[in-house]
């Protein structure tokens, strides 16, 4: 005969210690849920209502695959089923977890075992993926030569913008184009891409020291009105140096207008610094070797393969100017080769000073120079072509002497587009050329 049931058995009582604890995980800032048998989720925290607005009492009793991204789905799987033989797996790995409004984002997971008192769950706690994730994305954006705005752009998270209601700003120079700025959606008077006097970014950039504004001070009073219509409170700019530029680097962080001092964000800003000076250093010595393989060191041209790179570019209709300088071996032979080097580079200057700024000249050999003028119709690129003999034939000083060199110039033109072909032809009209010129370095055509 069976006696009655016992029921559940004792009830431990709830202390302080206790409900403290249970306090802990519910008001966690990072998301926390309990993972059963099967991969059932057995309980939530209140974060997950924060970071994916979704309600624990709504993912309770639902599959873990209902909120995985379908790529990152099958590793999930076998973090669960290799749970139940070896327990909570060790270390750090990252996962796309849904949000309610269809998006996507970025966790960093790390896990546990559990045990309530009669089985085993797997402990998922998860934060939304800061400076990891920016590595990571400023490495691959690196690697696949992204401009410079898109590789610096991942930094901004670092801070943890959106969850302290914070905005950030990365502004940098450029020699040729000017400031350039990216930024969480501030406001171009607000992310330090201007020079105005007596600002807190113009300051930064002469001292190449720190400011800190708590209240908005320093701004004048435009962008005092445009902070406060944004929302915003006190700033922190923070000079970066630019291995490329003398104008340093700056990274501005804004606090939510009443909320806390931006300097707080010290952490994520000794990070920030690191990857921004990364970031510069590498395009800067990218930008450089790139230059050395398109540019003709000593006369500061486009070299030989900068030039064939656009005529097999397809660069449409145009003229090709085609020619050598005569009486250059002279000048070699006479005043040395330093002397000819200099000749050379004056020539280049004198050319780049009288053709269109969409025209292209390169040095493609020893004393050989060719201009390609984009669109250029044959007798137009015959008026060029007689404007680069003459200020060419002038007289070169070098140091204490006086040298003249001629420039013979073959001239060829396509309206269907350049090509290897149309060189050949520029270059056979500078070899006939040559062969009506007077002097040694008459060559038959």
């Amino acid at each position: 005969m069976t006696g009655p049931d016992p029921g559940p058995g004792p009830v431990e009582p709830v202390g302080p210690l206790d409900r403290l604890q249970m306090a802990i995980v519910r008001d966690a800032s990072e998301v926390i849920v309990t993972v059963g048998a099967g991969g059932i989720i057995t309980s939530a925290n209140a974060a997950i209502g924060r970071e994916l607005d979704q309600q624990p009492q709504e993912v309770v009793g639902r599959s873990v695959a209902d909120f995985v991204h379908p790529d990152d789905l099958e590793r999930a799987l076998l973090h669960l089923s290799g749970f139940q033989q070896f327990g909570a797996p060790a270390g750090f790995t990252s996962f796309r977890l849904a949000h309610r409004d269809g998006s996507w984002r970025l966790f960093d997971v790390v896990a546990a075992s559990v045990f309530d008192g009669h089985q085993e769950h797997l402990a998922v706690y998860a934060r939304p993926a800061g400076h990891q994730h920016a590595t990571d994305e400023v490495l691959a954006r690196l690697l696949t030569g992204s401009r410079r705005a898109a590789v610096l752009e991942p930094v901004l998270d670092v801070f943890d913008w959106a969850e302290n209601q914070a905005q950030v700003a990365i502004a940098w120079f450029e020699g040729d184009s000017g400031h350039h700025v990216v930024s969480t959606g501030l406001p171009p008077e607000l992310a330090g891409a201007e020079d105005q006097p007596g600002s807190p970014w113009a300051e930064a950039r002469a001292t190449g020291e720190p400011v800190l504004d708590l209240d908005g001070s320093t701004l004048d009073p435009a962008r005092r009105a445009i902070a406060d219509e944004a929302g915003r409170g006190g700033l922190w700019v923070v000079p970066v140096t630019d291995a490329g530029s003398r104008v340093p680097a700056l990274i501005t962080i804004w606090q939510r207008a009443g909320g806390p001092r931006p300097d707080g964000h010290s952490y994520g800003m000794g990070i920030a610094r690191t990857y921004v000076e990364l970031i510069l250093r590498w395009s800067n010595q990218v930008e450089r070797l790139e230059d050395a393989a398109h540019r003709d060191s000593l006369t500061g041209l486009a070299n030989r393969k900068a030039f064939f790179d656009v005529l097999e570019g397809d660069p449409g209709p145009g003229a090709l100017l085609y020619g050598d300088l005569d009486r250059f071996k002279q000048v070699n032979d006479r005043w040395g080769h330093a002397a000819g080097d200099e000749a050379l580079r004056q020539v280049a200057a004198r050319i780049t000073s009288v053709v269109g700024h969409r025209d292209l000249v390169a040095r493609i050999g020893g004393d050989e120079f060719v201009v390609f003028t984009p669109g250029a119709s044959l007798s137009e690129a015959e008026a060029l072509a007689a404007r680069i003999r003459v200020v060419v034939a002038d007289p070169i000083d070098i140091g204490p002497v006086s040298v003249q060199v001629e420039l013979t110039l073959g001239v060829a033109q396509s309206d269907l587009g350049v090509s290897e072909e149309t060189l050949a032809r520029s270059d056979h009209t500078m070899l006939d050329a040559k062969g009506h010129a007077p002097g040694p370095d008459r060559r038959a055509p």
